[in-house]
């Protein structure tokens, strides 16, 4: 009797446990959001999203970066990028031929400007890109001495 009493309470012991560590692993799984992890992110997912759209898919496959790139997007960044998803996704299911829906897409468009400007700027000052063209803004560092052509003398100046 006592022995299945023990038993009992380390299967229960063992269920929990195990329980907990599935919870810490799942934990684990999510991507990390971080400045160094959006910036790798973005720069996979930066060739489509700097190619404008131009067929349903192409829309489609945009809407899908920016989506990869909301999951790993940093606090800093997070709300504004959510904002530009969600107007992204809005704008691939309008009906250009309803005014109700186009207005809508309108008014979010309106909406989420401070949020492209700020998104616009935290990532060409966190990742160096420009995400309105895809390119890559940072300037290396030049070893090269300017010279130029022009003749140099020496002039003394001699005040009274």
């Amino acid at each position: 009797m006592i022995r299945r009493q023990v038993f009992m309470h380390i299967r229960a012991g063992s269920v929990l446990f195990g329980t907990l560590s599935l919870i810490g692993l799942l934990g684990c799984a999510a991507p990390e959001r971080t400045a160094t992890n959006f910036c790798r992110q973005m720069a996979l997912e930066m060739p489509g999203i700097a190619e404008q759209p131009a067929t349903p898919e192409m829309i489609k496959s945009t809407v899908k970066h920016y989506k990869n790139l909301q999951k790993v997007a940093p606090l800093q960044v997070e709300t504004d990028w959510d904002a530009l998803t969600l107007l992204l996704e809005k704008a691939s299911k309008i009906d250009a031929s309803d005014p109700i829906s186009v207005q809508e897409v309108v008014d979010l468009s309106y909406a989420s400007e401070k949020s492209a400007a700020a998104v616009s700027t935290w990532v060409l000052a966190t990742c160096g890109v420009d995400i309105s063209t895809g390119l890559s803004v940072l300037q290396e560092p030049t070893t090269d001495v300017a010279t130029t052509d022009v003749a140099t003398t020496d002039v003394a100046i001699t005040l009274p």
